[in-house]
């Protein structure tokens, strides 16, 4: 029943269900305590408002930068990465214009929580391009990515790399498409071809 509301096999559910078992041993008998009795009309009616799960999740961030001296990623295990999701979901907001004087006041306390998507992407695009031309130009090749032996060139190196991947996906902007070759002929290596 579950396989079919969730539109996946019968198995995946059960290794859904495993999983939290082996996680949580008593999850399975909670869940049948919930489901067997009546919900209890405090709890149904005791829910925590959008505003206060807002600022829980803001708490927990909080204590995460106290903590670790950083915002969190999401390569640093999976607490963090679910904080890292709320910040991107907030900058998001921020971006559409829905995020309150009080909560940008306190997303400001945390520190440069907007990351580096605050200004203009456009913007920010030409100038990674320039810095792009003018390495190419002083060192007579790309830069490559070794962050050992160049850690100087990293930053353009996963730049470079990113247009490429978006290249090859079709996902590469038409303007800027046309802008790479013309300012860099040699940008996209060539393909090999296969026989």
């Amino acid at each position: 029943m579950i396989a079919s509301w969730c539109r996946v096999t019968p198995a995946r559910v059960r290794r859904a269900v495993e999983k939290q078992i082996r996680h949580s041993p008593s999850w399975f008998d909670q869940c049948l305590r919930i489901h067997d009795q009546p919900a209890d009309l405090r709890e149904k009616f005791n829910r925590p408002t959008r505003e206060g799960l807002w600022w829980k999740h803001y708490n927990d961030v909080a204590a995460h930068v106290s903590a670790h001296g950083m915002l969190p990623s999401q390569n640093h295990g999976d607490h963090a990465r679910v904080l890292y999701r709320w910040i991107e979901a907030q900058r998001r907001q921020n971006d559409a214009g829905n995020l309150t004087h009080d909560k940008l006041e306190a997303l400001d306390r945390l520190g440069s929580w907007q990351g580096v998507r605050r200004g203009r992407p456009d913007e920010h695009w030409t100038r990674r391009l320039t810095e792009l031309c003018l390495f190419h130009r002083s060192h007579g090749r790309l830069p490559m990515y070794d962050p050992v032996r160049r850690p100087e060139e990293r930053l353009l190196a996963v730049w470079l790399i990113r247009q490429r991947t978006w290249e090859r996906k079709g996902r590469l902007r038409l303007d800027r498409r046309h802008r790479l070759p013309a300012a860099l002929p040699d940008w996209m290596p060539a393909t090999p071809t296969t026989k």
